[in-house]
């Protein structure tokens, strides 16, 4: 017998049964035997027990999924609202994929997630309301991710679309993940400054010069020099009327033989080292030897020299003077030594201040173009302003490939990585255009966003949390606040 105490919790089309000391609730079916002519119902299988005092609790397993009231829109508005482009080009190029392509780059951008929290992710976000019903389950998703990382072609259908130049310049940056997983076989160890020696993957981006926008992405082994990368580069992407522009520690005779003979003009660096040029006219003091040649670069008068290359043939070296930025480095030097070195025995000999400071605010580059100094040395100068911001976004975005276990799923994840970059660089170039860049960063915005929230009271969704200050930050970027539905 079952006591009254326990029936009253009994749930609507279930059964209890009694077991050990224990209620257990089953859920059960009703259906109209057709042989027996009579009503029966059918077990679907344990779904709870009931307590004394306490009532019915369900398993876990059978919990009906919570559906979200409330739900975070602000930012995820400002991401999709700014990337409507890149979805209309990913729909061409995967059109039975871009739907969760664009999904899990748009949630990369809003939560700083790995591909482990990528479904958590989806469901507090306003786009699982627009964009319902997208499986972002760990299983499904780095399932999705290797299938993705065999369509190269596609990958590189969509970033085609970046590949128009018309004379302007290529900027190539590496950077390395670190990894410790050794079944992959693309972990291995690298020789990346920073972390030279260490179990990493190396990843591959370029930027357009004059748009700053990321164009194209290629992951590679960690102990893949860079020349090996742009070679591979290069073969995918048309490089033909472009100039590109080159990092340190690229520079070699056999790199710039492999460069030379692609047809490819270039703008490279070259170390203090080289014998490409004299060595006094390495030396800051050269400049008043050269004091006739100059322009203004930020507001700073920049002199330089120029010299036929010795060992490349029809390429030019451009030696650069900074006046400004050699005192910039030269005080930064010594308040270092002065914080560094507390008693006097330890600080360095004024042969040796001499010459660690003696190349400070010197670029020496080294080109096959034939544009004038100055417009070279810009050009050179915008590849650090675009470093500078990419390893502001990339540790802003925060880059968690290392997590995934499978070169096929990291390789699908860098994609997705790379998605996320530009949708942030969306961001960024719509601050710039609204000429409130100086007072506030994507990530300062999409904070800020973030706490505006759709609440669902009722059968409507209404907004919640947005204060005047929000309305006039979306009314100044012309971003339309509607509500889910």
């Amino acid at each position: 017998m079952i006591p009254e105490y326990i029936k009253q919790f009994k749930p609507p089309h279930s059964e209890i049964r009694h077991k050990n000391g224990h209620y257990y609730v089953y859920a059960v079916k009703g259906y109209y035997d057709r042989e027996t002519k009579k009503s029966k119902s059918k077990s679907l299988g344990c779904i709870g027990q009931i307590y004394k005092n306490v009532g019915f609790i369900p398993n876990k397993k059978r919990n009906s999924e919570v559906e979200m009231i409330t739900c975070e829109y602000g930012a995820t508005r400002i991401i999709m609202a700014t990337s409507t482009e890149l979805l209309e080009m990913l729909r061409k190029c995967f059109p039975s994929d871009f739907v969760r392509i664009y999904t899990l780059a748009v949630l990369k951008v809003l939560s700083n997630v790995s591909m482990r929290g990528i479904d958590i992710a989806y469901s507090k976000s306003a786009i699982s309301k627009i964009l319902p019903e997208v499986h972002l389950s760990k299983n499904t998703t780095k399932t999705f991710l290797e299938q993705l990382s065999l369509n190269r072609e596609g990958m590189m259908k969509y970033m085609s679309n970046f590949h128009h130049f018309n004379g302007d310049s290529i900027i190539f940056d590496g950077t390395s993940f670190l990894s410790q997983f050794k079944h992959n076989p693309f972990v291995e160890k690298g020789y990346c400054p920073g972390n030279k020696g260490e179990s990493q993957i190396r990843l591959l981006y370029a930027f357009n010069k004059t748009t700053r926008f990321p164009i194209y992405f290629y992951l590679a082994p960690g102990n893949i020099p860079d020349v090996t990368l742009f070679e591979a580069a290069t073969g995918e992407m048309e490089t033909n009327n472009c100039v590109v522009i080159f990092d340190n520690g690229f520079y070699s005779k056999d790199n710039i033989d492999i460069i030379l003979d692609s047809n490819i003009e270039f703008i490279i660096p070259l170390k203090r080292n080289t014998k490409e040029v004299p060595e006094d006219t390495k030396l800051f003091s050269s400049l008043e030897k050269v004091k006739t040649q100059q322009f203004t670069y930020n507001k700073r008068i920049v002199y330089y020299n120029t010299f036929n290359s010795v060992k490349h043939k029809n390429c030019k070296v451009h030696v650069f003077y900074d006046n400004e930025r050699h005192q910039y480095l030269q005080e930064n030097y010594f308040n270092r030594l002065n914080r560094n070195n507390s008693d006097d025995s330890s600080y360095p000999s004024p042969e040796q201040i001499v010459q660690d400071t003696e190349r400070l605010g010197v670029t020496i580059l080294l080109s096959n173009l034939t544009s004038a100094s100055d417009e070279i040395y810009r050009d050179y100068k915008s590849r650090w302003e675009i470093e500078e911001m990419f390893d502001t976004h990339k540790n802003t975005l925060g880059f968690h490939m290392n997590y995934e276990t499978s070169f096929a799923a990291q390789e699908g994840w860098a994609f997705i990585e790379f998605l996320a970059l530009q949708m942030f660089y969306k961001i960024d170039g719509l601050l710039l255009n609204k000429q409130i860049v100086n007072s506030m960063n994507v990530g300062a915005l999409l904070f800020r966003a973030s706490k505006i929230t759709q609440a669902k009271i009722g059968d409507n969704w209404k907004i919640c949390n947005l204060t005047l200050k929000d309305m006039e930050i979306f009314n100044v970027l012309d971003i339309d606040l509607f509500p889910i539905a």
